[in-house]
This record gives structure tokens, sequence and C-alpha cells, in this order.
């Protein structure tokens, strides 16, 4: 076979998994949003829904909301409302397609890299259908998962054809070069746990590249480290940006929060249980929630099995050297997520997965392939039960994606991993009251508060159902605990003064719409609020200078006009 044809070939399969994989998720573009994340990355956020514009590009190049900084991905956002709007599946579509090219793209850069499309294919096949990517591809917040692996794909496909460049002395090869240097950064703008690429190409000059000079001495790998010299500057720089993001967000823990021996025993736990769920990928759900007490033994046993781990990798190094590179990509990638630094209340997360599960799977493929090589009649055993895992996976996908179609499936689907799980109580209850399911939702956060009393949400999100289910006195109970545990918060300051004035007791429920305002002078409602206050109490001047200001601060309100209207109309003479 011609090499053309033998490309043709190898592209055309390439294709065919790109399309298994889109069909695959394709039932996630029937899905809504869910009540997590979702609304500060797209259908509450502002910038977002303003469409694109120069004003949202500014906003997304210098924005570190979200505790990151990742201007590409607010941008696939702001482009996605600007096409689909408030229409979920259209925000989907763009992950599952995303997700489609990165399957297609690591086969082809690992096809590229040994010239074995085989493994290449049966890698890429697993990494595409594995339950482990639903949270990636499923989860709209999360469009920064796929999106900065396309980045990590092309940057590794740059890299390949670099090195293959420069073999042969060809002139272009900075062009390559600089190619995987600039898909890099745009990885890094995307998701900075893209930060440890660098590291994974130095792994990829050891095998398959096989570019070091024998002996491999320190000086021999001098000349690779430099060339890496100018990604690692970017990955230092996004690490400094990165740090600064998740400060000025609150994501990242204290020591007090989160000790630094739990922390400790916390990473080879967290490495154990990565390797577990994708060798058998059961009781996946979104959120994993802290230990209450660190598993010791559970962690000494998995240091024990990584240790172990890692001594034969380093030993078979010479006679099987993809063994070393795929458990360092692996060990390596998750780093920045592995828990040191804890950024975050999860213990672990499924979408962590995505980039480092590459490496376990080049392990297990390459280590069968090479196996096969001597044994020529058990390639159709070893076909059909690649095969029957391959279908294993995506049955399990097709389950697991299940669980997002909306924000009741998925709190529900956390809760039955995890009964206990705070932020799942308290979020079902959220997502079946705005299905208009009040009594269940009100057990749900009961259920919450009983599990954590000083959950602020969950005492506001109860006093608000309660409110409206017509028990104020109940109600304000709730937004008062609230306000012990958090006496600045407009949201619970503004809903006692409701109900307050639901039980006659307009002038204290006054004071509390002014102690609203005084926190958040720029929201609209408490000004509202006061208007109808104050026009209770017949002072009709100072309800219309808040109405006023309440209609500045919100034009768009037909409710605050109308207000305004009537109080113009019913406003005594002089």
């Amino acid at each position: 076979m011609s090499p053309d044809a033998s490309r043709s070939r190898i592209f055309l399969c390439g294709v065919v998994l790109a399309v298994a994989t889109f069909f695959l998720y394709f039932p996630a573009t029937r899905f809504e949003f869910v009540a997590y994340d979702d609304d500060l990355y797209v259908f509450n956020n502002p910038h977002v829904r303003g469409g694109l514009s120069w004003s949202s590009l500014k906003w997304a190049l210098t924005s570190t909301s979200a505790a990151n900084w990742h201007p590409l991905t607010w941008i696939s956002h702001i482009v996605d409302y600007s096409l689909f709007g408030d229409r979920a599946g259209g925000h989907h579509l763009t992950s599952v397609v995303l997700h489609s090219l990165n399957t297609l793209l690591l086969f082809l850069v690992l096809t590229r890299l040994t010239a074995s499309p085989w493994p290449a294919l049966v890698v890429a096949a697993f990494f595409g259908w594995h339950p482990l990517r639903v949270e990636s591809v499923a989860w709209v917040s999360e469009r920064k998962d796929v999106l900065s692996a396309l980045f990590w794909m092309l940057s590794l496909g740059a890299y390949a054809r670099y090195a293959e460049e420069l073999k042969v002395h060809r002139e272009n090869f900075k062009m390559y070069h600089a190619g995987a240097l600039v898909f890099f950064a745009l990885g890094l703008m995307s998701k900075p746990m893209v930060v440890t690429l660098p590291f994974v190409l130095l792994l990829l000059d050891y095998w398959p590249l096989q570019r070091y000079a024998a002996p491999a001495t320190p000086r021999a790998w001098r000349p690779l480290l430099l060339e890496k010299a100018p990604f690692f500057a970017l990955a230092a720089a996004a690490c400094v940006v990165t740090v600064f993001a998740q400060h000025s967000g609150g994501a990242i823990k204290t020591l007090n929060q989160v000790p630094f021996v739990t922390r400790v025993w916390e990473v080879p736990l967290a490495y154990g249980t990565y390797i577990c769920k994708t060798l058998w990928p059961a009781r996946l759900c979104a959120f994993y929630p802290l230990p209450v007490k660190p598993p010791v033994v559970a962690a000494l046993c998995a240091l024990a099995a990584l240790a172990a781990i890692t001594l034969l990798a380093w030993r078979w190094r010479r006679s099987y050297p993809w063994l070393l590179v795929g458990w360092f990509w692996f060990l390596g990638t998750l780093v920045p997520v592995i828990g040191l630094v804890k950024a975050g209340d999860q213990a672990i997360a499924d979408r962590f997965t995505y980039v480092p599960s590459i490496g376990l799977l080049i392990m297990a493929v390459w280590s069968a392939h090479h196996w096969l090589l001597a044994r020529p009649p058990a390639r159709l055993w070893a076909g059909t039960l690649a095969a029957a895992c391959l279908l294993g996976c995506v049955l399990a996908t097709q389950k697991q994606l299940a669980t997002w179609r909306d924000s009741i499936a998925f709190y529900s689907q956390i809760l039955s991993v995890n009964k206990n799980c705070v932020m799942a109580q308290n979020g079902l209850g959220w997502a079946l009251s705005q299905a208009g399911r009040s009594r269940e939702a009100i057990d749900h956060y009961r259920e919450a508060l009983r599990l954590d009393p000083n959950l602020v949400r969950a005492r506001l999100n109860l006093g608000i159902e309660l409110a409206n289910a017509g028990d104020s006195a109940e109600a304000l109970v709730q937004f008062t605990e609230g306000l012990k545990l958090d006496p600045r918060n407009e949201q619970l300051l503004n809903n006692a003064g409701v109900a307050l004035a639901q039980q006659g007791k307009t002038e204290l429920a006054l004071v509390q719409f002014q102690r609203a305002i005084a926190v958040d002078p720029a929201n609209a409602r408490p000004y509202l609020n006061c208007a109808m206050a104050w026009e209770k109490l017949g002072h009709f001047q100072e309800a219309l200078t808040n109405c006023k200001e309440a209609l500045r601060l919100d034009p768009a309100s037909q409710e605050i006009r109308q207000r305004l209207d009537r109080l113009r109309a019913a406003e005594p003479p002089r």
C-alpha cells in the first residue's frame, strides 16, 4: 500500500471514530443547563448574555471570574450565547463537537508519534467513550476541559512534526516548534491545568521519539530542556496568574480549613481512586465530598501500590519504555489538581482525568500490543475482549449521560452515591423548587440544615420557600438564623424585610431593606421594596425617590416601571 493510501485509510478510521463519538454523546444536545456553575458561566452571567462585542471580549481577557483566568473559555461561551441564546442544546452541541475532535486528534497524534495506528485507535476509542469523560462533555461549565484539550492535542501534533522535520534537517522545523508553543499558550488561556505539557513533551522525547542521546546523562538531555525553555516560561507565568485568580476568587482553601496533613494523605488516595475508576467506572458522580477524617490505612495501601508501579516502570524502562512514559504522564498531569493545593470543596473529580487518563491507556494498550506481536493466534481473542470492554464503556457512558439531563437528575444522582452530601441536598431542593415541587424542596432544605446547620444558602432557600408557601413567621426564623451567621448577606436582609412586611411590621421591614441597600447599593430589589414600604407608611415622596433609583439600576424591569407609574398616579397633591 502506498504512503498516500495508508494516510487516507488512517484518516478515514479517525473520522469514523470521531463520528461514533459524536453520536454517543449527541443525546446531551437535548439536555438543560444544570444549577451547578452553569449560572455563573452562562445563563446568569451578564457579560456572556450580552453576546459578542468589544466590551465582552475585553471582559473575557481581563476577568478572573469563577476563580480562573481562562479568556478563550469565556469567549467560547460568549460566542455560543450569541448563536444559541438560552437554548442549552446548542451549548452542549459545541462541547460534543470539541470532544469528538479531541478523540480524532488523539488518534492522529499517537499514530504520527508511534507509527502504530491500531494501538493508537484503541487508546483513542477508550479515551473518547469512557464514562469518566461524561462530566467534561455533558457539563456546559466544563467547556474549559474539552477546549484546552483541543489545544493540547494540536500542540502535541505540532511538536511531533517539529521532531520529524528537525531529524531530517529541514529548515521549516522552527515553524512547527513555534506552532506547538502557540497552541500551548492557547491551551493555558482555556484551562491552566495544561501547564504540565512541557513535562509531557520531555516524556515523548524519551519514547516514542527517542530524541535523547545515549547514554541518557543530564548533559544529553540539556538540548531538549533548552528547546522547552519557552514552554516552561509560559507554564511558570500561568501558575502565577492562576494562583492570583484563585486567591482573588476564594477557591484556594486555607491551611486551617484543610490541614496540610489531610491533604498529604489525600494525594495517594486520589491517585489510587482515579486508577480504580478508570479500570472499573462505578459510582461516578459530579461531586465527591472531602472525607471527615483522612483514611490513613487506605492511603498507605495506595501509596504502596503507587510506589510499586513506579519502581516497575523504571526497572522496565528500556524494554517497555511506554510504561514509564504512560505512568509519569498520568502522575504528572494530575499534579495541578491532586490536592496539595486545595481549590474547591471536592476531594476528586471525574473531569480531572480528561488528559491524565491517556497515560494509563497508553500503558495498557501498548503492553497488550507488544504481547500480541509475539502471539498472533491470541489476536482474535484480544480483539474480542477489547470490543467487549469498549461496548461496556459505551453502555456505562449512556447511563452516566442521563444523570446530566437536568438539575433534578443531576443532584439526585449525587445523592444516590452519597446521601449525606450537603451541597446536593440544597441543590436538589432548589431544583425541585424551580419545578414547582415546593413540599419536596422544603424537605431537602431541612435535610441540608440537619447535616450542616451553618449552611447559610440553605437557610435562605428554606426561608424563601416557606414565605412563598405563606408561612412568613417560620420564614423569618430562617432568615434571622442565617443573619446570625452572615450579618451582611444582602439576600437574607431583603427577604427578612419581605417576611416582616407580610406580617404587617412595615417599619421593621423598612430597616431591613435599608440595611440591604447599605450592603449592596447596586441592587434594585431592596430599593423597590423600600418604595413599597414607604408607600404603605404614607410617605409618597420617599417612595418615589426609592422607586426612581430602582428603575435607574434596572431600567428593563416592567415591574419597577409599573410601580413608579402607580405611585405617580396615587401621589397626593401638594
